[in-house]
């Protein structure tokens, strides 16, 4: 089974998500509404995959990527950046600091689940059904 990890604060967003992964079954989210918890959700659970959002309560989306490419038990999962902010010098600056993808809210489903299995290696993502957005 495969095991994602997003870290996100706006549980519309964990929940709809969630709702994606149902045509999923074989893959474990694991969240938290913090960057500090899921740094350390990280480092114990090893995900194959990272969601990560940009604007957190306690430490910015920025730096929890720094502290999982610094720390050589997440230096290499595959880390998505989920944000709104779609300005090209945000998405160097994530991309130059060891994001693999950079996903811009209001996000493509389709995209999003082709990512994640491009990552996971498996499903199809052909067709998205309908998520309530």
């Amino acid at each position: 089974m495969a095991t994602i990890l997003y870290i996100e604060d706006n549980l519309y967003n964990v929940q709809l998500v969630e709702r994606l992964l149902l045509q999923r079954p074989d893959i474990q989210l694991l969240t938290s509404v913090q960057g500090s918890p899921g740094i350390s959700i990280a480092q114990v659970r090893h995900p194959d995959l990272i969601l990560l959002d940009v604007h957190l309560p306690d430490i910015n989306g920025f730096e929890v990527l720094e502290r999982l490419r610094l720390d050589a038990s997440t230096a290499n999962i595959p880390i998505v950046i989920l944000s709104a902010d779609a300005t090209p010098g945000q998405i160097r600056r994530f991309r130059d600091a060891g994001a693999n993808e950079y996903l811009t809210k209001p996000l493509d489903l389709k995209l999003l689940l082709s990512l994640i299995d491009n990552y996971l290696g498996d499903g199809d993502s052909s067709e998205v059904p309908a998520v309530e957005s």
